[in-house]
């Protein structure tokens, strides 16, 4: 897993998490990000009950709704993928500590 935050020369920070952080470690990506915004750490009681109030049913989805983490090249185009490629390193220029692969070509 990355590392919690990067900042800007301003002060800013960014939280790195991914979409398959989020989807395959779920518990870790909670504690993440509550430690990002800065609350006192989560019981695991706690942790469950946000990975409840979080989760969506699947049953109710339309089909084209499910995503799964590493289905970017079967869903986006080379060209679109480009596109967000290079509107996220221009998103992150200046930032330090940004993993190489945020920006990456796929």
């Amino acid at each position: 897993s990355s590392g919690i935050n990067a900042e800007y020369g301003d002060g800013h920070k960014i939280l790195h998490l991914t979409y398959e952080e989020l989807t395959l470690e779920k518990p870790a990506a909670i504690r993440k990000i509550n430690l990002f915004l800065g609350y006192d750490e989560l019981s695991e009681e706690d942790i469950v009950s946000v990975d409840k109030a979080t989760s969506l049913d699947p049953t109710k989805l339309k089909p084209d709704q499910h995503g799964k983490p590493g289905r970017a090249k079967e869903m986006l185009t080379q060209e679109q993928r480009s596109r967000f490629n290079e509107r996220s390193r221009v998103e992150f220029e200046g930032f330090e500590g940004i993993p190489q692969s945020y920006t990456d070509e796929n």
